[in-house]
């Protein structure tokens, strides 16, 4: 019997990182079966009408459509889509921002890098556990700086190598299997890229402006992870979603529909005031991180429950082995005399040797 082909998935990423905003990092992966990327990869071409395809160009000029177009080439040939999302951005880390100006940027680029790094290991454990094979991430570096990769004799550039250092991580740890393989693409026009980016853009879309009705198109085949502990997170939560029993991503709500229309918002804005379903969605992963209140009475009474009968067991021990005191010996001849006391008793108090309660 032949083997099951294993799945591909392409990777991109999205992030919102303003002042005055939670700030949050996307991953976005689509996993496609072997037999259906060329379908899949001509589709995307189609979509993009032979034109370069980057969803946020796209919105900016106006041109929405073309993005619904390759939202519904995902929604078509994709078997899943998946978002690990680091909320807020800097969850984690406790450095301090800098007092000079000129340190920002570093401290900015620093807090997103970090967030990368947790983002791309949650969905590779995520991909891991789908039999996916072959992992596609489009390479963050220049042209100019694959050229000195190779005048230097090394197979990467210097800006893709945390993500290796990831990557290699998690096989170390036996969290991913060895024949997974993680290939950085460094041509922007490879078409399974783009139906990432429309997957991560429309995920980002919601959270930055309370636009879900790109995400709708295709919720019901898609997942969001919290980067840090796995727990999926709900990223309609507002009321721009569709209400309770509108499924079908292409049916969109009556508000949804009014917010279809392009709209030009700063693409970095001094300050960002974060939306309801960012803050729902920092809200979930915060509770994800953190047992809740419930749950955690629940498991101190139980300690506490166990405790009391380990208590009561030493307690019906104590009783058998200690002797009985002059003032409760019973003088009717027809009982027994009260036995002796044993040899490891001390005093007739307690035994040397205590019964272990240990847990």
């Amino acid at each position: 019997m032949a083997a099951q082909p294993h799945p591909v998935a392409f990777v991109d990423e999205s992030w919102l990182q303003q002042r005055g905003s939670p700030g949050a990092y996307l991953m976005a992966a689509v996993l496609i079966d072997q037999d259906d990327v060329a379908p899949a990869i001509a589709a995307a071409n189609a979509a993009a009408a032979g034109q370069p395809y980057h969803s946020s160009a796209l919105y900016h000029r106006g041109h929405v459509g073309t993005i619904e177009a390759m939202l519904d080439v995902v929604d078509e040939h994709a078997g899943w889509s998946v978002v690990s999302a680091q909320v807020p951005l800097d969850n984690g880390r406790q450095a301090l921002t800098p007092d000079n100006p000129q340190n920002m940027r570093g401290h900015l680029e620093d807090q997103r890098e970090y967030a990368r790094q947790v983002s791309l290991e949650r969905l590779l454990r995520y991909l891991n556990t789908q039999r996916v094979r072959d992992v596609y991430l489009e390479s963050r570096a220049s042209m100019r700086e694959w050229q000195e990769a190779r005048d230097a004799g090394s197979r990467l550039p210097a800006t893709d190598r945390t993500d290796i250092r990831a990557y290699r991580r998690l096989l170390d740890q036996n969290a991913i299997s060895h024949r997974m393989r993680l290939v950085h693409v460094k041509d922007r026009s490879h078409a399974g890229l783009w139906m990432a980016d429309a997957v991560a853009w429309s995920a980002g879309r919601a959270i930055r402006a309370d636009e879900p009705q790109w995400w709708n198109r295709i919720a019901d085949v898609a997942t969001v992870l919290e980067a840090t502990t796995g727990a999926e997170l709900r990223l309609n939560e507002s009321g721009a979603a569709p209400p309770d029993g509108e499924r079908d991503p292409h049916n969109l709500s009556q508000r949804a529909q009014t917010m279809s229309s392009p709209r030009v918002y700063s693409a970095a804005p001094e300050t960002h005031q974060a939306g309801s379903i960012l803050q729902s969605l920092v809200a979930q992963a915060d509770q994800a991180r953190t047992p809740a209140s419930d749950e955690l009475t629940r498991k101190v009474l139980g300690y506490v429950q166990h405790i009391a009968e380990r208590v009561e067991q030493l307690s019906k021990t104590v009783d058998r082995i200690l002797p009985q005191t002059a003032g409760t010996l019973d003088t009717t001849p027809a009982r027994k005399p009260a036995p002796h006391p044993r040899h490891d008793l001390q005093d007739g108090v307690e035994p040397a040797t205590q019964p272990d309660i240990r847990d």
